[in-house]
């Protein structure tokens, strides 16, 4: 299947994931060569990502140069990339779930398109006051509470975890994210 056609019916399986109906697994392309190609995600979300970047720059309290920002957030950008799934291939062999890792991580990619299309946008209106402040936080909130239930879902779904399992699995995610966006910072 060319990667146009792939991506668009992985995208109709993790949009069946986010209205929490476990059949939008078998949209997915969970062989070896459906998991580097789900890495096309990262490609679709670049440009969300870029405008996110764009806005953010100039409200930096002390912007470093341009140039040094850029490659600082591109690098955590890849690096936010590639160790998730390090991560997880390391967790799902001691969680004895590894021959669910592929479909997994598959799933997870294809979802950070929804996610970031979704969530980008709310940042964006927030962070400029398109919307006031605490509208704008609230809705932030309300956005980021169901991109959490939409990642629990995936885990518990596409690793056959427990709820306590997926919980783990998400808070993790939230850790590993938090530790990325720090060093990258860092490189500023």
């Amino acid at each position: 299947m060319a990667i146009a056609g792939e991506a668009t019916t992985a995208l109709f399986g993790a949009w069946r994931l986010a209205h929490l109906d476990p059949a939008g697994m078998r949209c997915f392309n969970i062989s070896v060569t459906g998991f580097w190609r789900s890495f096309f995600a990262a490609v679709l979300v670049a440009p969300l990502f870029i405008m996110l970047l764009s806005v953010a720059y100039p409200r930096l309290e002390t912007p470093p140069p341009l140039i040094r920002f850029a490659a600082a957030e591109s690098i955590g950008y890849v690096i936010a990339w590639v160790a998730y799934p390090l991560m997880m291939a390391w967790i799902t062999r001691r969680l004895d779930c590894w021959d669910r890792y592929i479909g997994y991580i598959v799933a997870y990619n294809w979802a950070a398109v929804l996610q970031n299309a979704i969530f980008i946008p709310v940042h964006i209106a927030w962070m400029t006051g398109t919307v006031p402040a605490e509208a704008g936080f609230l809705l932030w909130l309300v956005v980021f509470g169901a991109i959490l239930v939409y990642l629990w879902f995936i885990a518990r779904t596409a690793l056959g975890l427990t709820p306590l399992g997926a919980s783990g699995i998400v808070a993790l995610d939230i850790l590993l994210s938090l530790l990325v966006s720090s060093i990258t910072k860092g490189l500023h």
